[in-house]
């Protein structure tokens, strides 16, 4: 099955991959839009509750570590399968369970399981398209769909959970999981790996050396910090909103929806304008305005439009920001693209689950959200910074869109 020319093959490939990806996200979509609920149900306060998300991004990390280096070696689909599998019947259960201590290491299980299907889908966008044009074009439209996760799955959960209870759109949410994995297991072909030689310990120093490369050690400076951002943001969106906004429960869908959907359209247009004008300055600048949007989003609120209008914009800009990190890494990476894709998956739970303990710590340091402002604020500052070293770092450094080896499937 020839996957570098057109056709149904190559359609089903890519939708198999947009279909996915979004269940990288379980607890944005699964647990997230219910906090204030679960909170209430299992008689615990929004930052001990908020921690389902750390458990769940630490099992992310865990699963990059233990998998993402070995991932050259094996074949696509039956691994993805696996683990959507996995994210649908630890969901289904979760739903059924009422006991904090107990949903923690169900939580795990299933970031784990996200990780892998994270760090799955990304290589197999490297393996699937070499060309690097079409390569850049694709990547923008997979790391656009990861928005259908928190920005279609979450409202309409939401909305399930309101004419019925959270337990009952946790288990929706896992059956539409389960369904994604059939259809991945017909759709996508096997996209083999290749055996090597090449111990685990081996690996894990050329990931080391692959973080420490120019360009991509910025770029992987920049994507910790987003994720940060990220972890604080949708961690406590629902509680945050409804402190910005007493009484405005039903904005908190549609909250939902405004940032993921502006992610989603900025993703996919994303590829096809870095092709034109270049990945390192469209990333670096809306990097910068990315901060700037956040710190509007949590200071300016005479209203939930305005507040919306924000989030709306956080989505955008992250959309061409995180479409242009990952382009930079496949850019920049050369022979080392399967440790840095191993990095780049890591660092994304990583900093999620950063940003869930530090905003769980603000809540319960400081009275109501102020100290959550704070630390929004001073993070937003920091993504700014990191965008101007990359843009500094980069001055010298050719910023045509794409550079990147013809052959990635082995690594």
């Amino acid at each position: 099955m020839n996957l570098r020319k057109g056709g149904g093959p190559q359609l089903l490939t890519l939708v198999a991959l947009m279909a996915s990806i979004p269940f990288s996200f379980p607890h944005e979509a699964s647990i997230a839009p219910f906090l204030n609920e679960i909170a209430a149900d299992l008689d615990r306060s929004t930052g001990v509750a908020g921690q389902l998300g750390t458990v769940t991004y630490l099992g992310g990390i865990a699963s990059a570590l233990a998998f993402a280096p070995l991932i050259g070696q094996m074949a696509i689909r039956r691994v993805l399968v696996l683990a959507l599998v996995a994210v649908a019947a630890t969901s289904i259960i979760s739903s059924v369970v009422d006991d904090f201590a107990v949903l923690l290491p169900i939580r795990l299980i299933t970031g784990t399981a996200a990780g892998i299907v994270l760090a799955a889908t990304l290589a197999a966008v490297a393996r699937a398209w070499s060309d690097p044009t079409t390569r850049v074009v694709r990547t923008g439209l997979v790391i656009g769909a990861m928005a259908l996760g928190p920005g279609i799955l979450a409202p309409s959960l939401r909305g399930v959970a309101a004419l019925t209870d959270w337990q009952t759109g946790l288990a929706v949410y896992g059956v539409v999981t389960a369904g994604v994995a059939v259809f991945v297991a017909f759709a996508l072909p096997s996209l083999p790996g290749a055996p090597t030689e090449i111990s685990y310990r081996s690996r894990l120093a050329e990931a080391g050396r692959a973080a420490g490369m120019p360009v991509v050690r910025t770029v992987m400076m920049m994507r910790f910090v987003s994720q940060i951002m990220f972890g604080i943001l949708f961690s406590f969106l629902a509680a945050f909103f409804l402190d910005l906004h007493p009484g405005k429960d039903a904005w908190i869908a549609p909250m939902f929806f405004v940032g993921p959907f502006g992610f989603m359209l900025a993703a996919f247009v994303g590829g096809p304008i870095m092709a034109r004008i270049g990945v390192i300055r469209a990333t670096a600048l809306t990097t910068v305005l990315t901060g700037v949007t956040m710190i509007g989003f949590v200071w300016l609120a005479p209203s939930p439009f305005v507040s919306a209008f924000f989030f709306f914009m956080y989505g955008l800009l992250t959309g061409v920001a995180q479409t242009g990190m990952t382009a930079l890494i496949y850019q920049h990476s050369g022979n080392r693209l399967g440790a840095a894709i191993f990095v780049n998956s890591a660092l994304g739970p990583g900093g999620s689950m950063i940003g869930a303990v530090l905003g769980g710590i603000a809540l319960v340091a400081a009275p109501g959200y102020d100290g959550y402002k704070v630390l929004m604020s001073v993070v937003s500052l920091g993504i700014a910074l990191t965008a101007m070293a990359l843009w500094v770092s980069t001055r010298r450094v050719d910023d045509t869109a794409i550079a990147a080896p013809e052959t990635v499937a082995s690594d």
